[in-house]
């Protein structure tokens, strides 16, 4: 199954979602019906009396439920959930399915093959932890990993020297996979599986192994919140570790980028063919949604593209320190076009970094991946399609931009964190504004 993931992934059950944001031990799935708009982050009393600093609307938190608002996603195969359908059950019954696989749960295999091989065969993916860890490992070191998956950054930390490490993993069945590929790599001794939610471990589970030192995760989207990367991290941060933990990555930051694209305009609208006019077909055009490219079934890379601008910075998310509703409000960039042309979409991308100076990097733009498969596999981009809404009618007319236009970026973040949508309007040029403003309501000036 293979469904487009929109602004709000079109629904908390979204095939497409599923694929993306799975797994990791760690993330909920929003079962409320209605959800309460006010910003949430844990009751604990780490979280710092200014919270207004990053709560952009001044909504207050819910300290009674850290959840009620901005709930994350709870794995369709967690264990948390009871039994699930096995891939045996899910597959015709004339069809071969291996012994092996039969009592697994289907999601968990659809996840598997979808993107765990892409993720572990990304080895500058790989790399990147390795240095990251190796600048604050020691060997007294405790390290409390995230969503163990294959249990691969865990064995890392290991193998860096760390006293122990400490892996968190929700789905029984990737956790006995875990178990194993770490016994056969001789780090049963150091590296220890807790088979549960991360939200669900407390403090005397971790107590034989010490308070952790160093909270490892790699639960990032395509989007750089598309896994409520924040949520667990700060959860665990807050209840299961010390005061001065260090936090492998560090801080992320996500990018929007301005695309004039041919080949994206040329499956996802329409002129003519052979003097049959079919534009009227584009008012079905979705120009609300972020799709991924993965979704879309190719690599941006591979596309014939123009960037318009330079890459926007939309949001900077500190891990160590940022709380649940850093995104909330609208977010305004403001910046000059570059060359002229039309913007057919707008292009999401990351970063995350593994010190404080931005030196050791990760990211997922299109020149960072040209070279790396799997990461394309695994992540790739984001697209939302554009439009010129000052010129809303019944088909979309499309957004033009000269060199030297000024223009504002608004992104709008879901409730939870977890998905984006971009707006794009037209700005006048610096000054002119403050020079209205200035003349308005002086006399001889027409009002």
């Amino acid at each position: 199954v293979s469904t487009c993931l929109c602004c709000y992934c079109a629904t908390h059950l979204s095939a497409g979602h599923f694929h993306l944001l799975f797994f990791f031990g760690t993330t909920f799935m929003n079962d409320d019906a209605d959800v309460d708009e006010s910003c949430c982050t844990a009751d604990y009393e780490a979280v710092p009396d200014d919270c207004e600093a990053y709560n952009p609307d001044g909504l207050p938190y819910n300290e009674e439920d850290p959840f009620a608002s901005g709930r994350p996603y709870r794995p369709p195969a967690s264990d948390r959930d009871g039994a699930k359908p096995s891939f045996g059950e899910n597959i015709e019954p004339h069809f071969i399915v291996p012994r092996r696989l039969q009592d697994k749960p289907y999601e968990l295999i659809e996840a598997a093959n979808d993107w765990h091989y892409a993720m572990m065969n990304d080895h500058p993916r790989n790399d990147f932890y390795k240095a990251a860890l190796r600048r604050v490992v020691t060997p007294g070191s405790v390290v409390l990993e995230i969503g163990a998956g294959s249990g691969l950054l865990s064995i890392i930390a290991a193998s860096l020297g760390a006293k122990c490490v400490v892996a968190i993993e929700a789905n029984q069945h990737l956790a006995a996979v875990a178990r194993e590929i770490i016994r056969r790599n001789g780090y049963e001794g150091k590296v220890h599986i807790i088979n549960k939610m991360s939200t669900d471990v407390t403090l005397e589970e971790l107590a034989p192994y010490g308070t952790p030192d160093i909270l490892l995760s790699e639960i990032l989207g395509t989007l750089l919140l598309g896994e409520s990367a924040l949520h667990y991290v700060m959860d665990a941060r807050l209840r299961l570790t010390s005061p001065s933990v260090s936090v492998v990555p560090l801080r992320g930051r996500q990018f929007a980028t301005l695309i004039d694209s041919p080949d994206i305009a040329s499956i996802t609208s329409v002129k003519d063919w052979c003097g049959i006019d079919l534009r009227w077909f584009n008012t079905l055009q979705d120009t609300t949604s972020m799709v991924f490219t993965k979704q879309y079934g190719f690599r941006f890379s591979s596309c014939s593209y123009r960037e318009l601008a330079s890459r926007q910075p939309v949001l900077d998310v500190d891990f160590t320190t940022d709380v649940v509703g850093v995104w909330r409000g609208d977010i305004h960039t403001r910046f000059q076009a570059l060359a002229s042309g039309t913007v057919h979409a707008i292009l999401a991308s990351w970063e995350v970094y593994a010190d404080d100076d931005g030196e050791l990097v990760m990211a997922t733009h299109p020149d960072a991946t040209l070279n790396n498969f799997p990461r394309d596999m695994q992540w790739g981009q984001g697209l939302q399609l554009i439009e010129d809404i000052s010129q809303e009618g019944d088909s979309p007319v499309p957004f033009y931009v000269t060199e030297g236009e000024w223009l504002t970026l608004v992104t709008r973040f879901s409730v939870d964190g977890v998905a984006l949508q971009f707006e794009l309007q037209r700005d006048p040029p610096p000054g002119i504004e403050d020079a209205a403003d200035q003349l308005e309501g002086h006399a001889g000036v027409p009002q």
